[in-house]
């Protein structure tokens, strides 16, 4: 079996794939369409430089890999653990103890340069690691998926080069079924129906042979 490894937020947090009797993300059913055997590395509330670390630190060999890109705003600390979100460090307080939060509010106060700044630099490091990808890995598949809204101005912090792009975010489909998509009942967010839907949709675009490096593929969100 070809091996797929995920890397990014709470959208791909899924460490193996199961069998058909028991699937039921999207990603399961990937894997039983494409005959993949999964490695996932997805990590909740965690931000983009999460990602390219953890996946500049795996170092087997793999035919696909999927990113889910996350808010460039997220804030890791002590470990790789998320201490604050973009909104602002209230949202994040009923996760995180009393010297995290302060923690935050000093790290907002002092060292978070405003908006603009930090897109530039979410930029270069996504346009680096772009081209890192290009010049190493010509032979592997990326599959780019964006998780959540990070702006008004920019949805898409980057459109990448090498890899095929997926629109709209995961956190579109995760409306589908009501927009409490942290509910219990959901795995990575999404509802049975809006992993099916995805599914299909993915499993298009890892056959169609017509599809080039630096495509941007609109998914539907119509069950």
């Amino acid at each position: 079996m070809n091996k797929l490894v995920t890397f990014g937020d709470s959208f791909l947090a899924q460490r193996r794939s199961f069998e058909e009797a028991e699937s039921r993300s999207w990603i399961d059913y990937v894997c039983r369409e494409n005959k993949f055997r999964l490695d996932g590395y997805g990590d909740g509330g965690t931000n983009p430089y999460n990602a390219i670390l953890n996946f500049l630190d795996y170092n087997k060999d793999f035919h696909t890999c999927f990113f889910s890109w996350s808010h460039i705003f997220r804030v890791i600390y002590n470990n790789r653990r998320l201490i604050d979100i973009a909104n602002g460090y209230e949202t994040a307080q009923e996760q995180i103890d009393i010297p995290q939060q302060e923690l935050s509010k000093l790290y907002y106060k002092y060292v978070f340069a405003t908006d603009e700044f930090e897109w530039v630099k979410a930029q270069a490091m996504l346009e680096w690691f772009d081209r890192h990808l290009q010049e190493n890995y010509k032979d592997k598949k990326f599959i780019h998926l964006y998780s959540l809204h990070i702006s008004d101005k920019a949805f898409y912090p980057h459109i990448f080069k090498h890899g095929i792009n997926i629109k709209p975010h995961l956190a579109e489909f995760s409306y589908i079924g009501g927009e409490d998509y942290n509910h219990a009942d959901r795995l990575i967010h999404l509802t049975t129906e809006a992993h099916q839907l995805f599914a299909k949709q993915l499993n298009k675009v890892l056959k169609d042979e017509s599809l080039n490096n630096g495509d941007v593929v609109e998914f539907s969100l119509e069950i």
